[in-house]
């Protein structure tokens, strides 16, 4: 018999844990020993469980995602993490793994796919979707933002005008239409709406 995998599951909507129980609850080689709904009980849960690894949303009540991952890296730079999220921007890929995912699924992958990256990062191997694999490759032959490029973008997703951004930052209007310019042509959009959908894409920036 396969070594059992003990998965601590960590998801704030009840219905998506639903599903991941009844396909990880088909497996005799995997099992789910606990529960999270946010970030702060991920936590909790990981420290009285020691779970083998630990399935984890980004969008949660309270501590995020990300900031979970973290403070369980922190805790055991060991521990086995896999990304399982509807975010799907190559930033928030990077992020993740930065932070010390060993693996990244969008959460319109089929079972075998879940039970597989799983069973991989359980292991210790990275894992990434080799379509998601190829985004991610694509998009670093890109000519990156700069920081104040990255800052003005959110701005822009605020619903901020140019003259509003340059109150905000303290810059000149016509500086932050040079910015803008510069931030269209990096990104391939011919205007605001087109470089929000484009950011939103990436990960770069999130409007829900």
């Amino acid at each position: 018999m396969k070594e059992e995998i003990r998965i601590l599951l960590v998801e704030d909507q009840y219905f998506a844990r639903l599903a991941l129980h009844s396909v990880i609850d088909a497996r005799e080689d995997m099992r789910i020993v606990a529960e999270a709904a946010s970030g702060d009980e991920a936590l909790a849960m990981y420290r009285a469980h020691r779970p083998d690894l630990v399935l984890m949303d980004l969008r949660l009540p309270g501590l995020s995602g990300f900031d979970a991952i973290r403070a369980i890296r922190n805790e055991n730079p060991e521990a086995r993490i896999l990304v399982l999220s509807n975010y799907e921007g190559v930033a928030d890929v990077e992020r993740a793994l930065a932070l010390g995912a060993l693996g990244y699924l969008t959460k319109d992958a089929d079972a075998d796919l879940l039970t597989d990256a799983i069973g991989r990062v359980h292991r210790g191997y990275r894992y990434l979707p080799p379509l998601l694999a190829r985004r991610i490759e694509d998009e670093r032959d890109l000519d990156p933002l700069t920081a104040r490029e990255t800052q003005i973008v959110a701005l822009v997703a605020e619903g901020l005008s140019n003259r509003d951004i340059g109150d905000r930052l303290g810059i000149a209007e016509k500086t932050v239409r040079v910015h803008m310019t510069h931030i269209l042509d990096k990104m391939g959009a011919t205007d605001r709406t087109q470089l929000l959908i484009i950011a939103v894409q990436r990960g770069m920036i999130h409007l829900d």
